[in-house]
């Protein structure tokens, strides 16, 4: 385990066009692997499930009964459908199936509600400072296992008052977490037309069409980030590349088996880390904060991940560290156990203690896990139970000081070489053991080659080793671009604004959480 609580893997660069998508793989290998790995990651669901009730309110408990009430329900379709079909007559399965059927319709009504979308504005019309924001566009695409209600009465409006922004929410629909993780696996698959899906691209789509919209910013969380997965690679060949310039995407558990964009030139300029730009940005008028994101050719994407996040592991973490050739792009933002932060020396014991506060949000099932773990300063009340005060608790994982892992890096650059290497038709070397150093990459490799695909796959490299070197020794907070959005908490400073502003109060947040 890292030493570092969090560790930051560089995005993709890919100059050789090697990583091989998710669509050249025999779709039953895939749906087999998928099956396995949803198995195994039942238990830690079901335990994190059971951790979470801890501190949930009466109401999310009652949501979560009935969750447990409709799996059961399912389950028990599941298994005994078989003999009763065997055993009653035709007429009498039929009716015991229409009232199953009925039933659980009927709970599946009553978790999502009747609306799909709610929009937001408490955090643009509270917090923010100055004009509000309508050349902007923030959505929020809830993930499995949180009900309507939830999202849209409780992470809503904490997502709106944290960034200080008008939020719009896509609710996707529950039928109950068998049937959930039955659709997640085909959607993983293949390209499932669902509304939440046509919903999320049709307001993607006018967004980035819009010339007054200078910012799209679409946030997801685990089963979702699948859907927005699917609404990126369709809108890549809808919408003109320099419209996606205005595009953001911020996953939170991702569990998308792959992160596709458009392959060229625009993957080889690496995008300026929010610390290199921090001079330039506090320099320019306070009112001008659509102007002040750095000058990039493509869609910005940052992943987030909590070690014990079961829909994390089977997505994100899995294929960026385990199948190197698969093409995820993005930079992750890796959050290792909390409980190493608790026995890192270089922290005070006040830091110390917040940590020890926040590993009971560490599972990663809910929203609110990684927004506590991100922005405890923001989130948390102003003072503790011993008294306190939160300025001195304001460490959270993007507050420290990150580990770059250069061989994840490294070895998904020479991987894609490899690939490259290995579909071009030239001979292949059998058994041999694929080499991780670029000098042995290119060794015996023709100059016709060089020319082709293997001289910008070097290029990929550099420019992957280069980007891990800029962002040694530096905070999450320093590289993510989702943090300049967020109050810092201890001095009021609201980033990527250069406003200063009020800290939110706490406890009109905490009501929000617990409502």
């Amino acid at each position: 385990m890292s030493s570092s609580p969090m560790t930051y893997i560089p995005p993709l660069c890919d100059g050789a066009c090697g990583t091989t998508p998710r669509s050249q793989i025999p779709m039953m290998e895939v749906m087999m692997q998928d099956m396995m790995s949803m198995l195994r990651m039942m238990p830690t669901v079901c335990w994190a499930m059971v951790m979470q009730r801890r501190h949930m309110s009466w109401a999310d408990m009652a949501h979560m009964g009935m969750q447990i009430m409709l799996a059961c329900m399912e389950m028990c379709i599941m298994v005994c459908a078989l003999p009763m079909y065997m055993m009653l007559p035709g007429a009498m399965f039929a009716m015991w199936m229409g009232v199953c059927c009925m039933v659980c319709m009927a709970m599946c009504w009553k978790l999502n509600g009747k609306e799909m979308m709610h929009q937001c504005v408490v955090g643009s019309k509270s917090w923010m400072m100055g004009l509000e924001s309508d050349d902007e566009k923030w959505m929020f695409m809830g993930g499995m296992g949180m009900s309507s209600r939830h999202c849209h009465g409780t992470t809503l409006p904490i997502l709106s008052k944290l960034f200080s922004r008008a939020m719009t929410c896509i609710c996707m629909p529950t039928y109950g977490m068998p049937m959930d993780m039955l659709m997640m696996m085909l959607q993983r698959c293949m390209p499932i037309s669902t509304q939440a899906k046509r919903t999320l691209y049709g307001q993607m789509r006018c967004a980035l069409l819009d010339d007054t919209m200078k910012r799209c910013v679409v946030l997801c969380h685990n089963h979702s980030a699948v859907v927005v997965s699917q609404v990126i690679s369709q809108l890549c060949c809808d919408i003109p590349e320099e419209k996606l310039c205005k595009l953001e995407i911020y996953t939170f558990g991702s569990a998308a088996a792959e992160f596709m964009l458009p392959m060229g030139e625009s993957n080889l300029e690496s995008e300026m880390p929010h610390h290199m730009n921090m001079s330039s940005m506090h320099s320019m008028d306070r009112d001008s904060d659509s102007d002040m994101m750095p000058t990039r050719k493509g869609v910005h994407i940052e992943h987030f991940a909590m070690a014990n996040d079961p829909f994390a592991q089977m997505g994100v973490l899995k294929t960026v560290r385990n199948n190197m050739d698969g093409r995820y792009f993005g930079g992750v933002f890796f959050m290792n156990d909390m409980s190493s932060m608790m026995n890192n020396p270089s922290m005070s014991m006040t830091s110390q203690q917040m940590s020890q506060n926040m590993t009971m949000f560490s599972s990663g099932i809910m929203m609110e896990d990684y927004l506590l773990s991100m922005f405890p300063a923001q989130l948390l009340p102003a003072t503790d139970d011993s008294g306190m005060s939160r300025s001195n608790m304001n460490c959270g994982m993007m507050d420290c000081t990150m580990m770059i892992d250069r061989d994840c890096a490294s070895k998904r650059e020479i991987a894609a070489m490899g690939s490259y290497y290995a579909a071009s038709g030239h001979k292949k070397t059998g058994n041999k053991r694929r080499s991780w150093t670029g000098l042995a990459t290119m060794a015996g490799m023709e100059k016709e080659m060089m020319r082709n695909g293997m001289g910008a796959g070097m290029d990929g490299l550099e420019m992957a080793r280069k980007v891990c070197k800029d962002c040694d020794k530096h905070r999450g907070r320093d590289v993510s671009w989702l943090c300049r959005y967020a109050s810092m908490g201890k001095n009021g400073m609201t980033m990527g604004l250069g406003v200063e502003a009020e800290m939110m109060d706490s406890s009109m947040m905490m009501k929000g959480m617990a409502a």
